[in-house]
């Protein structure tokens, strides 16, 4: 009895290991318009902590629960219409063959004698390539929808630097920024490498290929 037992826990055990990770979005309904993610009463997937810091946050969704109707009427997203392009048959013209002269030997030899100076004293075309700056997968208009106006981070470890406030707002948002990208303020407005004390703060972010910035407050308890 006492085995059968113990064989039905570890049969639980792993099942739940199973279930937890199957998936790492949940489908949460759209309250009010938020740009590029969707419009109000779309149902959309998103990471259970970019609903909880800021689609939760003013009520801009709500979560759906199993066996729950939604709680308010269901947008689908619009589909760009379908272009259906025609065939326009063309009439091929009868073409007129043109009659070639034929070349002695001598202009043969001519010819080719010509061609092989010509290639021997023309420049080499040089190759001229273009660089193409590299494009950010986010603009600032995705992270200032996405960041609170004010963002605390409760009881971190100190010191703070550049690549842990990165990955705090990839956790928050989904959202990926390389450090290079943030800068960091205190309250005089001096620049600070890594945060070393409580405070408030305010963290400026950039985009490579993009003007201008985006500032927010950062409260570090």
């Amino acid at each position: 009895m006492f085995h059968k037992a113990s064989i039905f826990r570890q049969s639980m055990r792993w099942a739940s290991t199973k279930t937890a990770g199957k998936s790492d979005k949940i489908p949460v309904q759209l309250l009010q318009d938020c740009l590029p993610l969707g419009v109000t009463g779309q149902i959309v997937r998103v990471k259970p902590a970019y609903m909880r810091n800021f689609l939760h946050v003013g009520n801009k969704a709500c979560y759906l629960l199993k066996d729950q109707e939604p709680r308010i009427p269901v947008v689908e997203k619009s589909r760009a219409p379908t272009v259906v392009v025609k065939k326009v048959s063309v009439e091929k013209k009868p073409v007129q063959e043109e009659t070639v002269p034929v070349l002695s030997l001598d202009d043969l030899s001519n010819l080719f004698t010509n061609s092989r100076a010509a290639r021997a004293t023309e420049a080499s075309p040089s190759q001229g390539f273009t660089a193409q700056a590299a494009t950010s997968s986010y603009s600032l208009a995705e992270l200032g929808d996405s960041l609170p106006t004010t963002f605390t981070i409760n009881s971190p470890a100190f010191p703070i630097t550049k690549d842990f406030l990165a990955t705090t707002i990839f956790n928050s948002t989904g959202i990926e920024i390389p450090s290079s990208a943030i800068m960091v303020k205190n309250e005089k407005g001096e620049n600070v490498v890594e945060i070393e004390t409580p405070g408030r703060y305010s963290w400026v972010f950039s985009v490579s290929g993009q003007t201008g910035t985006l500032q927010r407050n950062l409260n570090i308890q």
